[in-house]
C-alpha cells in the first residue's frame, strides 16, 4: 500500500483535531485512518483505536486492511455473535477493535469496559452520525471518558443540507474539516471516469390503471391532513414530510389524549401505506405489490383494515391478481447486462435495489441468460422477504465475486457503504433513490480502476423520475456547501453547555 501527498496531508491535520474528512469513494479514505492510527501511536504505547463501520462486512473489511498494515499489533473485530465475556477478553487483549457501532455501544453501556485508554476512534460512514444512531452516544461517551480523546470521520457524501453537515460535526465534535473532490489537483491523477446514464422505462396500462386507483385514495387522504391544517396546503407534499409527521403527533398525543390527533394518525398511517404501495408497482412489480398487498390483509390494525374496504382499494386489489405483466424494467435490467458481457466477458456488474424481494426476481431473470448473480443481502430476515445472509455467507459471496465465481452481485443498500470491491466496471440502478448520499454510495461502487459505466432505471412519470432530479440537485447542493466549507471552515450549531467546555 502506498500512501498519495493528499493522504498524508490530511493525516497531518487529522492527527491534531478532531476531523471529518470527506473523499470520494475508491480514494483511500482508510489509509488516512490507518496514517493517523500510526501517528497517533507512536510515543502511546498503551492506547487503542477503535474503527467503527455500520455493517459487519464493512467491519470485517477494515480488519483485514489494518491486520496487513500493522502486522505486530492484535487486531481483533467484535460481533454480537461472540459470547459478552468474551467480548471483554478480547477488548483487553487487543491493541485494534473493529466492530459495530451497536455492539460497541451495548458493552460500554453494560460496564463491560470502557473508553479511557482509546487514543483514536474512527467513525466510518460518518454521515450517519445524526439524530439516535450509535455513532452519536459513542461519540459523546468517547469525548467525555478517553485521557486524550480524537476522532476521525470518514464520508464520500455527508450530504446535501448545511444543516445536516453541521449536526454530523456537533456530533462528533468535529474541529476541522477536511474536503476533496475529484476536481482537485492533488486528486486528479487518481481518478477514474465514470459514465453516467439514465434510461426511462414505459409502465405498462394494466399497471397504471391500479396507480390511478391507488393515488386517488392517497390524495384524498392528503386532503383531508390539508383541511385538518396538519399538512401544509402544497400541491406536492414530498413522503419524508409525511414520515415524519408520524413522530409529530405523536409527540403532540403525549401532551393531551385528542380524537383530532388519533383522526389525524389514522389518515397518516393510511397515507404511506398507500405511497409504499404506489412506488412498488410502479418501480418494482406488480409481484412486488401483489406480496405487500397480502401482507396488508393478514395485519391486524384497525387503520390498514379501514383502508381495505374502501372500493376503489378493493378494485385496485382485484385488478392486481389479474395483472401477470412483469415490469418492463426486468426485460431492459437483463438486456444491459447481456450486452455487458457479451462485449466485455470479463465484466463485474453490482446491481442495486432498495427491496430484497426484488433481488431474488432479478437474479432469477438474470440467472436466464447465462449471467452468473449472486445475491448479497443483509442478516435480518423482515417479514415478507426472503431469507437473509449471515455474516459468514456475506463474506463468502464477497469473496466468490471479487474471485470471478460470480460476475453480476444483485444487492441491496448493504452493498452501497464502503466496501472494497475492485474492478467494477458496470453499476445498474434498478430505481432512482432520493438521497444523494445513496447515490453518491451506489455510483462509487465502480471506476476505482478503471473507466466505470453507470445506467439508472427510471419508470416513466413515476416517482423515479423525481427522485432521481431529486438527488442530482442535493448532489450539487452538498458540492457547493463543502466547497464553502472548505474556504471558510464550518460553524457548529449551538448546543447545551456541558462539563467539558470547563476542562
Amino acid at each position: 500500500m502506498e500512501s498519495r501527498e493528499y493522504q498524508l496531508r490530511i493525516s497531518e491535520v487529522a492527527s491534531e483535531a478532531n476531523t471529518l474528512v470527506v473523499l470520494p469513494t475508491g480514494l483511500g479514505k482508510t489509509m488516512i485512518a490507518m496514517l493517523v492510527a500510526e501517528k497517533r501511536l507512536r510515543g502511546r504505547g498503551d492506547g487503542k483505536v477503535v474503527v467503527l463501520a455500520p455493517t459487519r462486512p464493512l467491519v470485517i473489511q477494515h480488519h483485514a486492511a489494518f491486520s496487513s498494515h500493522f502486522t505486530n499489533a492484535v487486531c481483533n473485530h467484535l460481533t454480537g455473535q461472540i459470547p459478552a465475556h468474551k467480548r471483554k477478553e478480547t477488548w483487553a487483549e487487543s491493541k485494534f477493535i473493529f466492530a459495530t457501532p451497536q455492539v460497541l455501544a451495548n458493552d460500554v453501556r453494560a460496564g463491560r469496559y470502557g473508553l479511557s485508554d482509546v487514543c483514536l476512534m474512527v467513525f466510518d460512514e460518518a454521515h450517519r452520525c445524526v439524530k439516535d444512531y450509535d455513532y452519536t452516544q459513542l461519540a459523546l461517551k468517547y469525548q467525555q471518558s478517553a485521557v486524550d480523546p480524537l476522532i476521525l470521520g470518514l464520508t464520500a457524501s455527508p450530504g446535501g443540507k448545511r444543516e445536516r453537515i453541521e449536526m454530523v460535526c456537533e456530533n462528533l465534535f468535529i474541529k476541522q474539516v477536511e474536503v476533496r473532490t475529484e476536481y482537485d489537483e492533488d486528486v486528479q491523477p487518481y481518478v477514474h471516469s465514470i459514465d453516467v446514464e439514465w434510461k426511462r422505462v414505459p409502465v405498462p396500462e394494466s399497471y397504471r390503471e391500479v396507480s390511478q386507483l391507488l393515488r386517488g385514495v392517497y390524495e384524498e387522504k392528503l386532503q383531508k391532513l390539508k383541511i385538518m391544517k396538519i399538512l401544509p396546503n402544497i400541491p406536492t407534499v414530498p413522503k419524508k414530510m409525511l414520515l415524519d409527521l408520524r413522530q409529530q403527533l405523536v409527540m403532540r398525543l403525549q401532551k393531551k389524549r385528542s380524537g383530532y390527533i388519533f383522526a389525524a394518525l389514522t389518515l397518516q398511517a393510511q397515507a404511506i401505506s398507500l405511497i409504499h404501495g404506489i412506488e412498488l408497482l410502479e418501480t418494482q412489480d406488480i409481484e412486488n405489490l401483489r406480496q405487500y398487498l397480502t401482507r396488508m390483509s393478514e395485519t391486524p390494525k384497525r387503520t390498514i383494515k379501514s383502508l381495505l374496504k374502501d372500493q376503489r382499494v378493493q378494485t385496485a386489489i382485484q385488478l392486481t391478481e389479474a395483472i401477470r405483466t412483469p415490469h418492463p424494467k426486468l426485460s431492459v435490467l437483463t438486456d444491459l447486462v447481456r450486452e455487458q458481457l457479451k462485449s466485455t466477458p470479463t465484466s463485474r456488474v453490482i446491481v442495486f435495489t432498495q427491496y430484497r424481494d426484488s433481488v431474488d426476481r432479478i437474479v432469477s431473470c438474470i440467472e436466464q441468460e447465462g449471467a452468473r448473480p449472486v445475491r448479497f443481502v443483509g442478516h435480518a430476515t423482515g417479514q415478507g422477504s426472503a431469507r437473509g445472509l449471515s455474516q459468514k455467507e456475506q463474506q463468502q459471496t464477497l469473496e466468490e465475486y471479487k474471485s470471478g465465481k460470480y460476475n453480476v452481485l444483485v444487492t441491496t443498500s448493504i452493498g452501497e457503504e464502503g466496501l472494497h470491491i475492485p474492478d467494477v466496471d458496470y453499476v445498474i440502478f434498478y430505481e432512482a433513490v432520493p438521497s444523494e448520499i445513496r447515490t453518491i454510495q451506489r455510483r462509487g461502487r465502480t471506476g476505482r480502476t478503471r473507466v466505470g459505466k453507470v445506467t439508472v432505471l427510471m419508470a416513466e412519470d413515476t416517482v423515479d423520475e423525481a427522485y432521481y432530479h431529486s438527488s442530482l440537485r442535493k448532489e450539487r447542493s452538498m458540492h457547493a456547501i463543502l466547497n464553502r466549507v472548505s474556504q471558510t471552515g464550518i460553524k457548529t450549531r449551538s448546543r447545551k453547555t456541558t462539563l467539558l467546555d470547563y476542562t
